[in-house]
């Protein structure tokens, strides 16, 4: 499974017939777009961990090799918690 922010921002290229084909760009975010375009399509929004949290917090714990890989994971999903709860 890949995830997308649906917060991210877009721009939709759209062709107005009614000024001769001129091409515009509407800005709007993924969710608006599903909401516009794709009327009763409800993406599954999942909560993810964005993949530079990961690298940041993985260099952090070079200094635990020593734990296995279940003890990291865990470490990691806590440390995401906790850093959420904060906001």
């Amino acid at each position: 499974m890949k995830a997308v922010d649906i917060n991210q921002t877009i721009f939709i290229p759209v062709v107005d017939e009614t000024h001769g084909g001129v091409t515009v760009e509407m800005k709007m975010t993924v969710g608006e777009f599903f909401r516009k375009f794709c009327k009763g399509f409800e993406p599954q929004i999942v909560e993810a961990l964005p993949v530079e949290w990961l690298y940041k917090k993985r260099e952090q714990m070079i200094d635990a090799a020593q734990n296995t890989p279940e003890q990291a994971i865990a470490c990691v999903l806590w440390m995401w918690q906790k850093e959420q709860e904060a906001r």
